[in-house]
C-alpha cells in the first residue's frame, strides 16, 4: 500500500531555480523548483552515492509519475544579482577548451525555513533513502541537504497545477503563477541520462503552469519577500 514520504530540503544557503525557457543572461528564478526537478534530484543523488546508472535507473521508474507535493517556507525572499562571472568558450580544433569573462543577472532565494517535498510510494524505505542522499536541487550551487518529515502534505499549503485549484478570488488574487517542467508519463531513463550517446532525444519534459501558496509581502528594487498562505477550499 502506497504511503507519504517527505523530507525538508535546507540549504546552505542561496538557492536559484531557473523558470524554463528564460535566458541565463537574464534568469528570473522560482520560489520552489519545478516538480521534475525533485524527481531528477533523487536519481541524480543516487547515481552519486551508488556509482551504479541501473540504480538511477530503477529510482528514475520509481518517481516518474509518482505524486509529488511541494511546499514553500513560510517566508521566502526573491533577491535579482548582477553578476560577473567566467564561461566556457568553444575551442577551435586542437586547441584548449578556455573561459571567458561574461555578466548577467540572476535571481536567488533566501528562505526562512526548508522547503518541504513528499513523494507518495509504496517503497518508502528507498525513497527515504534517496532523499538522505541528496546534495543539491537545481544550479550545482544550490547546496542542500535533507531531513525526513513525518506524515501526509497539506494540499492547502502546497503548490498546485493551476487547473486543479477551486475558482475563487481567494485562490486566484496576488498568488505567484508560475511556469514550471513536469516529466511527461511516457519519459525514459535514456532521455534524461546526460551520458547517453547516440541520436538525438525526445524531449522528456512538458510545460504546466503552477500557482504557489505565496503572496507579496514587501518589496522593493531589486527583491521582493513572499509570504506563504494557504489556498481556499
Amino acid at each position: 500500500m502506497a504511503g507519504w514520504v517527505g523530507a525538508d530540503i535546507w540549504f546552505a544557503a542561496l538557492y536559484s531555480y531557473r523558470i524554463p525557457d528564460t535566458s541565463p543572461s537574464y534568469a528570473p528564478c522560482s520560489p520552489l523548483p519545478s516538480p521534475a526537478a525533485v524527481r531528477l534530484a533523487l536519481v541524480d543523488a543516487v547515481i552519486r552515492h551508488t556509482g551504479s546508472m541501473e540504480e538511477g535507473r530503477h529510482m528514475f521508474d520509481r518517481v516518474r509519475s509518482a505524486p509529488l507535493e511541494l511546499q514553500p517556507p513560510g517566508l521566502v525572499s526573491v533577491m535579482k544579482f548582477f553578476l560577473k562571472r567566467l564561461k566556457p568558450q568553444k575551442p577551435e580544433k586542437g586547441t584548449r577548451p578556455s573561459v571567458i569573462e561574461s555578466t548577467g543577472v540572476r535571481e536567488y532565494c533566501l528562505p526562512s525555513g526548508p522547503i518541504t517535498a513528499w513523494v507518495q510510494t509504496d517503497q518508502p524505505a528507498t525513497i527515504a533513502q534517496a532523499f538522505g542522499w541528496l546534495r543539491r536541487l537545481g544550479t550545482t550551487d544550490s547546496i542542500a541537504w535533507c531531513t525526513p518529515v513525518s506524515g501526509a502534505p497539506d494540499p492547502h499549503l502546497c503548490m498546485r497545477a493551476i487547473d486543479t485549484l477551486p475558482l475563487n478570488l481567494q485562490n486566484f488574487s496576488r498568488r505567484v503563477v508560475i511556469t514550471l517542467h513536469e516529466l511527461v508519463s511516457e519519459a525514459t531513463f535514456d532521455q534524461i541520462n546526460p551520458f547517453q550517446g547516440g541520436q538525438k532525444r525526445a524531449n522528456p519534459f512538458h510545460k504546466r503552469l503552477y500557482m504557489l501558496p505565496l503572496v507579496i509581502e514587501k518589496a522593493g528594487e531589486n527583491w521582493v519577500r513572499y509570504r506563504r498562505e494557504p489556498f481556499q477550499t
